[in-house]
């Protein structure tokens, strides 16, 4: 029989296995409409498509598995990374012209009605080709999107704003950003997404500081919810910063990790699953190579992040990945080179 082993760390339950189903008692309806499910999930470009070997697969052998996941994760509003763009790639997709164009049509044949805060590729004049390209703001936000279940959640509004700082002749980092409103209870609240530059850590820096300024512009006394891979795990020197300014601006981890600290001494998340697994993944199969398998009272050193408002009630957190707990083995094909990490909220 497969087991299930809970270890409890102050006030948070760590969860460690996947067992026979646990009995959980009935969800108060007045409560269960108050949970908000976000969601980080880098989804690898369907650019990669001409190197792929080996566990990493084309995006139309990967795409079913992405669709599954956000699916039976029940995402209400997701930020996503990596869906490229470009149309230059349709003729590796089937229901788009564009990769997130692809993934929302992908998503809703399977009966779900989810919609992207906007659905335009670049901010030009002819909002879906960049060549010769006449300056015109759509919002467009490249390959960094929002997405969100249209039966949950209703969007109020939304934008996106390209970071001053770059790295010359790289891909445009931006910040994506929707104002939603909870279907069940009229809470609103603020919802951004990132993909912080992978080349530079002084760029990387710039642009955590242009977010956080950002997004206290924006809030105007809405709970935050800040999502993205942020190119950052809690070892590298600059988190020493970051996430204790995450944290100082009113929307910290939340996990409550710290700098260097591969445990969570003050746990946030009520019940954290397969946490001590990192976020990037690098298609490996055996996750004995980006993991505390040994010590799963620890947290793993993952790159991508869920930030909320402080005052938040953080009842559950997930890291998705299809791995058996007896082999340590990823089961299938492996969707992407970063894991969906997940969240459930209750905003205040």
């Amino acid at each position: 029989m497969r087991i299930r082993l809970f270890a409890a760390l102050g006030a948070a339950v760590f969860s460690i296995g996947l067992s026979a189903p646990t009995v959980s008692p009935p969800a108060v309806a007045a409560t269960a409409v108050r949970d908000v499910r976000v969601a980080s999930f880098n989804v690898s470009s369907v650019s990669f498509d001409g190197q792929a070997s080996g566990n990493h697969a084309k995006w139309r052998v990967r795409r079913p598995v992405v669709v599954s996941q956000i699916l039976n994760q029940k995402v209400d509003v997701l930020g996503l990374q990596e869906v490229n763009q470009s149309s230059k790639y349709a003729s590796s997709l089937d229901y788009g012209t564009t990769q997130y164009l692809d993934l929302k049509r992908a998503l809703n044949i399977h009966g779900a009605n989810y919609a992207l805060t906007n659905k335009y590729a670049y901010n030009c004049v002819r909002p879906m080709s960049s060549y010769n390209c006449v300056y015109h703001n759509n919002n467009a936000s490249q390959d960094n999107r929002i997405m969100y279940d249209t039966d949950t959640v209703s969007m109020i509004k939304q934008g996106a704003y390209k970071y001053p700082t770059q790295t010359v002749g790289k891909n445009e980092r931006y910040l994506v950003w929707g104002i939603f409103e909870m279907k069940a209870t009229g809470k609103r609240f603020l919802f951004t997404n990132t993909h912080l530059d992978p080349y530079s850590a002084a760029t990387r820096r710039s642009q955590w500081d242009e977010a956080i300024a950002k997004t206290n512009k924006l809030k105007a006394g809405l709970p935050v919810v800040a999502v993205g891979d942020y190119n950052t795990s809690k070892f590298d020197t600059y988190a020493a910063t970051y996430l204790p300014k995450m944290k100082s601006n009113g929307y910290g981890d939340v996990l409550n990790q710290q700098y260097r600290e591969p445990g969570v001494k003050n746990p946030r998340a009520e019940v954290m699953k397969r946490g001590w697994i990192n976020s990037f993944n690098g298609f490996k199969r055996d996750v004995r190579s980006y993991a505390y398998e040994d010590a799963r009272y620890k947290v793993g050193n993952g790159i991508d992040w869920i930030f909320v408002t402080n005052t938040a009630r953080v009842k559950e957190w997930s890291m998705v990945t299809n791995v058996s707990m007896t082999t340590l083995q990823v089961r299938g094909v492996i969707p992407s080179d970063h894991n969906l990490v997940r969240a459930t909220l209750v905003l205040p």
